[in-house]
């Protein structure tokens, strides 16, 4: 079923469905840089780990501290998923600036 338009915005405020969007989204992106992150250039991946470094600190981090004073398992355990994926991405940069 396609996302109805007439409901966006509807989940902000929720932390959990707020979690389960971001997550769902951080899944997709780590997998479309995996496709990528070989053809980048030195300059490209310096840019890409300065701004995946900056979202996890002011993004994503904000997530994880709702959900670590919520005290859900559930919640603490999607939030720490996700920053778990930034920061395997941000590691992902790294390794390929390290082989340039």
């Amino acid at each position: 079923m396609p996302a109805d338009p007439r409901n966006a915005g509807k989940d902000k405020g929720n932390l959990q469905m707020e979690l389960q969007n971001l997550l769902t989204s951080a899944r997709i992106r780590k997998m479309e840089y995996e496709a990528i992150v070989e053809e980048l250039e030195e300059d490209e991946l310096k840019y890409d780990l300065f701004e995946y470094q900056d979202y996890l600190e002011n993004y994503i981090m904000p997530y994880v501290e709702r959900a670590y004073k919520n005290g859900s398992k559930e919640l603490i355990g999607m939030a720490e998923e996700v920053k778990s994926i930034f920061e395997e991405i941000i590691d992902m940069i790294k390794a390929r600036i390290e082989k340039k």
